[in-house]
This record gives C-alpha cells, sequence and structure tokens, in this order.
C-alpha cells in the first residue's frame, strides 16, 4: 500500500492531528460525524470499484479508520469465510456493523439490510466514558443482532446474545471456525484451571489508566506487603513486560503469585479477560467488579475479591499469609478454577449467533 493511498485511508486520523490538544482531538476523532462521514465516503470511494454486484459490508462507530482493521474486523471474517466468500467492503453496505465509540448517528441513520451491534466495553450508566452509555440499550430496537455483556431474557429479546469479552480473548475458534468442537472449549478449560508455573515475583498490575480510582486503593493497599510490578503507564516501574515478553501478557504474568486486575467499572454481567488472564498465566487474581462474576461458570473460590471504598484488611492478611506459605499458595491455586458447565454455556453462545446469522443473510440477502 503506497503512501498516498494510506494517506487517504487514513484521514480522520490526520486531520485531527492538526489540533494541538489531546483531549479535544480525541473528542474530535470520536464524536466529529462529519469528519466520520467524510472518512467512511473517501474509503467507500476507493472501494466502489470492486463491489459490482457483490454483497458488502462496512463497520462504524467501531475502533476501525483504515483498510486492514476493515478486512481484519471479526464480523466481516465470519461472515466471508463461512456464508458469503466474495464479500466486499463499501460504505453503503448491505451489512452495517456497529460499535459504541461516537454518536449513534450512524446506526440510527443506516439503511443496510443486516444490523450487527457488539460491545466489549460497559456501555451501562457505569461506563467510565459517558458517551458510551448512550449505547446502554444495546441497540436492540435498531439492529438484528446485539452482542454484549449484559444478561438479559434471550428468550425474550431474540435478538441479543450475551457475548462478553473474554470469549473472544480466550476461546479463539468459537465462532468463526467451522470444525471447532465442544472439545475445543474443554481444552480451554482444562489448560486454564491446570495452569503452573513457577512463580518468583509477588505480585503485577497491568493498566494505563485508573479513572475509576480502584487500582489506586489496590496499589496503595497490597504493596504494603510486597513490590507490585507495573509495567503499562499506570505506577510505571517495570519494563520487563515489553523487553523481555515482547508485550505478551500471559507469558509476563507467569512470573507472579498474583495479577491484581479489577474492572475498569462495575455493572451487572460486564466481565473482560483481565480475570481469565490471571487464571490462565496461573496467577491468583485480586479482582473487583461484579460480585456474580459468572454465575457457575466460575469458581470464586479462586480468586480473591477487593471491595473498593471498604475495609478490606482480611484480605490483605489472607494475601500475605499466601504470599508467606508456599504451601498455602500452592492449596489455593490447585483449585478448579473454571468449571466444566462453561462448555454448555459457550457452545450455546456459538450456536444462537451462528444460527441467526445464517438467517438473517438466507432471508435478506439471498
Amino acid at each position: 500500500m503506497n503512501n498516498k493511498l494510506l494517506l487517504k485511508k487514513n484521514l480522520i486520523e490526520y486531520l485531527v492531528w492538526l489540533v494541538p490538544i489531546k483531549s479535544i482531538r480525541n473528542k474530535i476523532r470520536i464524536n466529529s460525524i462529519y469528519l466520520k462521514d467524510l472518512g467512511y465516503r473517501i474509503n467507500y470511494n476507493h472501494y466502489k470499484n470492486n463491489i459490482k454486484n457483490k454483497k458488502t459490508f462496512f463497520s462504524k462507530n467501531n475502533w476501525d479508520v483504515n483498510e486492514k482493521d476493515f478486512t481484519n474486523n471479526y464480523f466481516y471474517k465470519l461472515i466471508k469465510n463461512n456464508y458469503i466468500n466474495d464479500l466486499e467492503i463499501s460504505y453503503n453496505a448491505d451489512i452495517d456493523f456497529f460499535g459504541p465509540i461516537g454518536k449513534r448517528y450512524f446506526l440510527e441513520n443506516s439503511k443496510a439490510k443486516i444490523k450487527i451491534f457488539y460491545t466489549g466495553e460497559c456501555v451501562s450508566k457505569h461506563a467510565i466514558n459517558k458517551t458510551w452509555s448512550e449505547y446502554s440499550d444495546n441497540c436492540i430496537n435498531d439492529v438484528d443482532l446485539s452482542l454484549s455483556f449484559d444478561r438479559l431474557d434471550e428468550d425474550k429479546y431474540t435478538n441479543y446474545v450475551r457475548f462478553p469479552i473474554w470469549i473472544f480473548y480466550h476461546f479463539h475458534g468459537l465462532l468463526d471456525n467451522k470444525n471447532y468442537t465442544k472439545d475445543n472449549i474443554k481444552k480451554v478449560i482444562d489448560d486454564i484451571n491446570n495452569a503452573k508455573y513457577k512463580k518468583n515475583k509477588f505480585a503485577s498490575l497491568v493498566a494505563s489508566h485508573d479513572e475509576s480510582g480502584i487500582r489506586t486503593q489496590m496499589y496503595n493497599q497490597i504493596s504494603k506487603i510486597d513490590n507490585i510490578s507495573c509495567p503499562s503507564k499506570l505506577f510505571h516501574n517495570d519494563d520487563t513486560l515489553k523487553k523481555d515478553f515482547n508485550n505478551n501478557k500471559i507469558e509476563y504474568l507467569k512470573d507472579f503469585k498474583f495479577n491484581i486486575c479489577p474492572e475498569n467499572t462495575i455493572s451487572g454481567g460486564y466481565i473482560t479477560e483481565k480475570l481469565f488472564d490471571a487464571f490462565k498465566a496461573g496467577c491468583i487474581p485480586i479482582y473487583n467488579g461484579d460480585e456474580n462474576i459468572e454465575l457457575d461458570l466460575v469458581n470464586k473460590n479462586a480468586l480473591l475479591f477487593f471491595k473498593k471504598d471498604e475495609d478490606n484488611t482480611e484480605l490483605i492478611k489472607e494475601i500475605d499469609k499466601l504470599n508467606k506459605d508456599d504451601k498455602l499458595f500452592n492449596s489455593f491455586q490447585n483449585q478448579i478454577k473454571i468449571y466444566d458447565s462453561m462448555v454448555e454455556y459457550l457452545w450455546e453462545r456459538r450456536t444462537k449467533i451462528l444460527n441467526r446469522l445464517e438467517e438473517l443473510i438466507n432471508e435478506r440477502l439471498k
């Protein structure tokens, strides 16, 4: 791809760099309907010669900004690989995919035959980015397939499937691999439950910010026990994640007994990859988030729960004991983390989503 074409594809990003103040620049990038639309139309002008009578896909209000992002979109690849092998990119698309990044203008004005909404971000009233809360209804009345983290009645809302982001992170192929089976799910669960590595360090905290203040509370209290390694922007004191592990978080975490991994937001059903990252690396998670966690899927006794703005004295004592006593630590760490009930749960997610997509494509695009 030559530089001239790259400039066209990234027009949104290049134009906002003319604004000197970062906070204003980011606000324009996310919320400017007209600037986004201009960038989208320039993308359309490039792709239209490849379209002819083919079915088309486009992504709006997501993180995508250029050709690579668009064609790497998970749902673009899923639909292309499973249902429409000559699927193309186009601004006025047959299938529009939406995230929660920016205003709802594009969603509400879309003329696409199939509309899909997905969020891995918390979009409830508790969202750390208030613009995301515009999508707190999960767009159920505006799209044909909605995927989010809320525990809604899927019998009542037949176009909704709960699909929290940890599934994408840890169960690769669940949707886009035609040959994926329940055995593949079980293997991931077994690998997580059996994850054990030699632990040389106390605790890690991998985070770039602390919008809610929970990470600062946890850091201040837990660091009284021993040094906490922080390889990202927040409390940065460790360069090894990048230098020694090439930013591979799981490999980095394998050195640590504990991983401090609170969610950005406490909201019912909002569970991200952080808890599962800790389990996968053989760490004991020190967690804060939805106290229900994943209901009957995750063993609550296999993690330590820190409560924001409350007295965590007993928890700190327990962490200290586990840190000093290897037998006690090993006994705690050897617990089952994920129950086998997750196999059927995830298989149900796969079945519902794929059946819904196939139904929509057959009804509206054939």
